[in-house]
Formats: C-alpha cells, sequence, structure tokens
C-alpha cells in the first residue's frame, strides 16, 4: 500500500455501494472498512471520506438495513471527516428484494429520501456548511483543509433536479478558492464514458451535469460515482483547459470491502488512485497516477 508521503501529500477515500453489506447482522465488512481507514488514517494521511450512494439496498422497505449502516458507519464518527451521496436504493424508489417498487412513480419516489434522512440527519456530519433543501442531506458541501490548500466535497443527487444543478453552481462559483470534489451516485458507465442516460427516472443525466456544472468550473478536479460497472477512470479537460479525473468505484461485492484511495500530492500536481479491499487483503485495482493536475491555491 502507497504512503501518502511528505506533508503536501493526502489521502481521501472512496467508499462504494454498501447496499449488499447490510443484508445481515453477521456481515461486519462495513463496520471493518470504517475501522481500518481510522487504524490507517495517520498512515495514509486520511482527511476525509465520502460514500458515492446506495449505502442500503432497500432501506424503505426494511428499516434494518438503515441499522446496519449506521452501525457499519459508526466507527468513522469523530475521527475523520465524512460524508454520504444518496443513491437509488436510498429511496422510496426501490423495494423488498431491491427492485422498483411497483405501481409507484418513480419520478416522484427518487426523491422521497425521507427514510435515509431519519437514519443520517444532517447534524450527523459536522463538516457540512450548507444544504440545497433545509434538514435535508440529497445536496450539500462539506469542507477541509489539506496540504495548506482548501477542499470542497459536494454530494449531488443521482440524475439531479435542475435547481439542484443551480445552487451547486452558485456554491462552487462563490468559492474560487476551494478545489471541488463532486460525489455523485451515477455519472460513468462501465466502460468509462460518461452517461447519456437519466436511468429513466431521474430529472436529467450525467453528460447534462458535465455540460452545465462540471466542465465549466476550473475548481472542479475530481469527481467520484457508483452505481454501475465495476471500477473505471476518464480525464477530461474542461472549459478553463484544467484536467478533471472522474473515477467509478461500484463492484456490489458479496465477499469483501473495497474502498478507493486517492493520495493527491498538490506541489508535485499528482493523483495516485488504486482499490483496497481490507477484509481480503487484496488489490482489486492497481495503483494509477495521473499527472500534470493544477489545484487551486
Amino acid at each position: 500500500m502507497p504512503p501518502a508521503g511528505a506533508s503536501e501529500s493526502f489521502t481521501i477515500a472512496v467508499i462504494p455501494d454498501t447496499q449488499q453489506e447490510t443484508w445481515s447482522d453477521t456481515d461486519t465488512r462495513l463496520a471493518d472498512r470504517s475501522t481500518w481507514l481510522v487504524n490507517n488514517a495517520t498512515k495514509l494521511n486520511l482527511k476525509y471520506v465520502t460514500h458515492i450512494g446506495d449505502v442500503v439496498d432497500w432501506g424503505n422497505a426494511a428499516p434494518e438495513q438503515y441499522t446496519r449502516a449506521q452501525k457499519g458507519l459508526a466507527p468513522l464518527k469523530g475521527k475523520i471527516p465524512y460524508s454520504l451521496t444518496i443513491g437509488n436504493h436510498d429511496t422510496a424508489a426501490v423495494c423488498q428484494g431491491g427492485s422498483a417498487c411497483p405501481g409507484v412513480n418513480t419520478n416522484l419516489a427518487v426523491r422521497d429520501t425521507k427514510a435515509f434522512n431519519t437514519a443520517f440527519p444532517l447534524n450527523t456530519f459536522p463538516t457540512i456548511k450548507g444544504a440545497y433543501e433545509p434538514g435535508k442531506v440529497d445536496n450539500t458541501y462539506s469542507t477541509f483543509t489539506a496540504a495548506g490548500q482548501k477542499w470542497m466535497v459536494l454530494n449531488l443527487e443521482l440524475w439531479p433536479r435542475q435547481g439542484a444543478i443551480d445552487w451547486a453552481k452558485k456554491i462552487v462559483a462563490a468559492n474560487p478558492d476551494h478545489n471541488i470534489i463532486i460525489s455523485t451516485h451515477a455519472y460513468l458507465n462501465g466502460d468509462a464514458t460518461i452517461s447519456t442516460s437519466n436511468g429513466g427516472y431521474g430529472a436529467t443525466s450525467p453528460k447534462h451535469l458535465y455540460d452545465t456544472l462540471i466542465k465549466v468550473y476550473p475548481n472542479i478536479k475530481i469527481v467520484v460515482s457508483g452505481h454501475t460497472g465495476t471500477a473505471a477512470t476518464r480525464t477530461d479537460t474542461g472549459t478553463n483547459g484544467n484536467k478533471i479525473i472522474s473515477l467509478m468505484q461500484t463492484y456490489h461485492s458479496r465477499t469483501t470491502n473495497p474502498v478507493r484511495l486517492i493520495t493527491i500530492n498538490v506541489a508535485n500536481g499528482t493523483l495516485k488512485n488504486w482499490v483496497y479491499a481490507p477484509k481480503t487483503n487484496e488489490t482489486l485495482a492497481p495503483e494509477t497516477t495521473t499527472t500534470g493536475l493544477n489545484f487551486t491555491r
């Protein structure tokens, strides 16, 4: 496992879809991952953890899944700042067994996140500085400092409503001195292309999000997502000539507990990333390095 290195380097962790880790009380993979991150925080210089959604599988119909998710993420509390992104399985659009709810208007149900917000209320996350909708974690932004720079994690609902995108644009534009990391559940396809689909019941597509938000602002540096595929990486050039790194990690594992680790060296303008699974002590995606990045100071 690569060390974080000098003080100008630090790591953020991305937890992929954990829905299958909430099926059983005897499954400790989620808690084990959280504990591993806490135990290795100093070695990695770990500054932030974000989850890209599908925290549970059908929590609206099985509230015990939220209880298991709460316990599984509890080791992070007070140890490492973290935030959660809402996936389709975290909404009222998904019912028993993980399938779409019969007879339900999924376009409306996908925005019904009451159960999620009850399990993980806004005050769970002390680094959150603002939300699109008062009292809801569906669209939020959090800030932290690392390597002498300001960073922001912008958690956006999947296939976001235009109002949420417009809100995000205002936040990004108002904080040009922050390096922005966007976490949204659905963005890349399994082949690393940016999806042009709204999933059949979302408001907009990832391509629309890219065209109207991600490529427009030079301080947007990284996009992380899940939902489909296994693991993928792509690099885009924004309107202002800046590199944008997009990382997809999904896995839907029934045996281990993957986590994407991203180590950023602001002085060298590099980003190393790999996927490690603590339970089975295996590297699922080998380390790759992206160079030529310019971070906002």
